[in-house]
């Protein structure tokens, strides 16, 4: 159990957060762990080697990584992270000695990477929310599953009898990711395959073999009907990553027999694992899209929308449950259908910046209408009241933020909203400064996206380190940008480009305008009168 310093239990929220698939969008991960971007930048070198991509775009990774290394305790000591950063700024040729030099330091500090944020806690008061960044963003980065570290985490915070601080639950999560893999033995039932050729891989039984293996292992289960199956060995960190790994696997298979067979290969939804009591399911959940804009404004039953809408919501739709390729590539296709107008041709990255200005102003909106919903839901004082009185949404948040400013608002007791609360209190207070950093931070998922869909469509690379990575925490913020720009069309007729070019307009204004910055960013976007 954790011990009783506030910070840290502030600290432990926000990593049950950052596990939660659930978390709404404006409370999750954005980016990758220090670590899997420096992977990311050496595997970024041999892309530009073979041309898909530009050096600006690997420039851009280096400039970024080599920021994100000079703060991150868990890259050593000053000295340590100024090696690092030497060679990451130094122009690397895959092979050459910085790129040797630069993965041989890659991988001594992956096995003491949270052993050294450990030693900072021990120093230093923790710091929430980067704290709980770094930490879980790297435990899932090294494939344990968001539902395993989730349990993780609930344990040790909640149920252990030991009491344990901060640095020493950090110690413990290293010695969690230094065990070795778990070899998890499945079989994945088919309900239709053509007929299997007498020299085959022995990962492949027919349907009387299927049933003796049924049989042998899992007595008591029901029978199914089946016309073989397949049988995987997978090596992977927990039970819940190992689903996943053979969702992809059947996921690639069945790809190959659509376009190399004639018969097809399908599937059973549940498979078999040894260990197990129950079959599992393995089919992938969504990946948290939500552009609910056309329901909230009953354009949904149209038929034809702004064409520009209708390609975008076309081009998205493999983003929530389709394969990592297809999700990476038609989502970006996305963004450049609402974002790349006259003059972008040569400069199609522009999309992820503009997007990244769109989602912000949607960040602030999004956390104060949560704050405004769990105030409104516990509280029974004069704002609670008139929060309950307003529907529009805008005039809720414009109306929470006026009393966050001028402090009326009493903090909470509940964890979750109290740390949203001084966000947005220290956003209200500083925006010049802290605006800028979140337009950053997600500029580089955005262009993450970019450089995952280049190596896909350029170097035909579906199997990056960093590609489910990506879409773990680039898909619910596609989802949030996007809506709003349907919701801004919908509502009030303006196009994608116009709306974005409102926005970036709108982010500059927040430095001197006296408005609330819930009303100069409202979706309508329009000109002052």
């Amino acid at each position: 159990m954790l011990d009783d310093n506030q910070q840290h239990h502030y600290t432990a929220k926000r990593m049950l957060d950052f596990a939660t698939a659930a978390t709404p969008w404006h409370r999750r991960l954005w980016r990758l762990g220090t670590l899997l971007e420096l992977s990311e930048l050496l595997e970024a070198i041999n892309a530009k080697a073979l041309g898909a991509l530009a050096e600006s775009s690997v420039k851009y990774l280096g400039d970024v990584l080599a920021k994100r290394i000079q703060r991150d305790p868990g890259m050593g000591s000053p000295a340590e992270r100024g090696q690092l950063i030497k060679h990451v700024n130094r122009t690397m040729q895959i092979d050459g000695h910085d790129w040797v030099a630069l993965n041989l330091l890659l991988q001594e500090s992956r096995p003491k990477y949270l052993s050294r944020w450990a030693s900072h806690l021990r120093d230093e008061a923790a710091n929430c929310e980067p704290v709980a960044r770094a930490i879980v963003s790297h435990i899932m980065d090294e494939g344990y599953s968001a539902e395993a570290t989730h349990k993780w985490f609930t344990y040790h915070i909640k149920y252990s009898k030991v009491k344990i601080t901060l640095s020493e639950l950090c110690e413990e999560a290293q010695v969690l990711l230094n065990r070795p893999k778990v070899r998890f033995n499945i079989l994945v039932p088919l309900t239709a395959c053509p007929p299997l050729p007498e020299a085959r891989p022995d990962c492949w039984l027919d349907s009387p073999k299927a049933a003796e293996w049924l049989a042998h292992w899992f007595p008591s289960a029901p029978n199914i009907r089946q016309s073989g199956g397949l049988v995987l060995e997978i090596d992977a960190k927990d039970k819940y990553s190992a689903l996943k790994e053979v969702n992809g696997e059947v996921d690639r298979l069945t790809a190959r027999f659509q376009v190399g067979a004639r018969q097809r290969l399908e599937f059973h939804p549940t498979l078999y694992m040894i260990g197990e009591q129950e079959p599992l399911d393995y089919i992938g959940g969504p990946r948290r899209v939500q552009v609910h804009a056309l329901e909230r404004t009953k354009e949904v039953f149209r038929l034809r929308l702004d064409p520009q809408i209708d390609a975008a919501l076309e081009l998205l739709q493999p983003l929530d449950r389709g394969t990592p390729a297809a999700a990476t590539a038609g989502s970006w296709a996305a963004l450049e259908a609402l974002l790349i107008g006259p003059g972008d041709t040569s400069n199609r990255v522009v999309a992820a910046t503009r997007m990244a200005r769109i989602v912000t102003c949607g960040y602030i909106t999004s956390e104060l209408l949560s704050l405004a919903q769990a105030h409104a839901s516990t509280r029974d004082d004069a704002i609670a009241a008139q929060l309950r009185s307003i529907s529009d949404d805008q005039e809720r948040a414009v109306f929470l933020e006026k009393a966050i400013r001028s402090g009326t608002l009493d903090d909470f007791e509940s964890a979750g909203p109290q740390l949203a609360l001084l966000r947005i209190r220290a956003l209200t207070a500083n925006p010049n400064a802290i605006l800028p950093r979140i337009v950053n931070q997600l500029e580089d998922s955005f262009r993450r996206l970019y450089r995952q869909r280049n190596l896909i469509v350029h170097a035909g690379q579906t199997g990056s380190v960093a590609l489910e990575g990506t879409l773990r925490t680039v898909s619910p913020l596609v989802g949030a940008g996007v809506d709003r720009v349907v919701q801004a069309s919908a509502l009030y007729g303006i196009p994608a480009l116009m709306f974005a070019a409102a926005t970036e307009v709108r982010l500059a204004q927040s430095s001197f305008s006296t408005k609330c910055l819930s009303e100069l960013f409202g979706t309508s976007m329009r000109p002052e009168p």
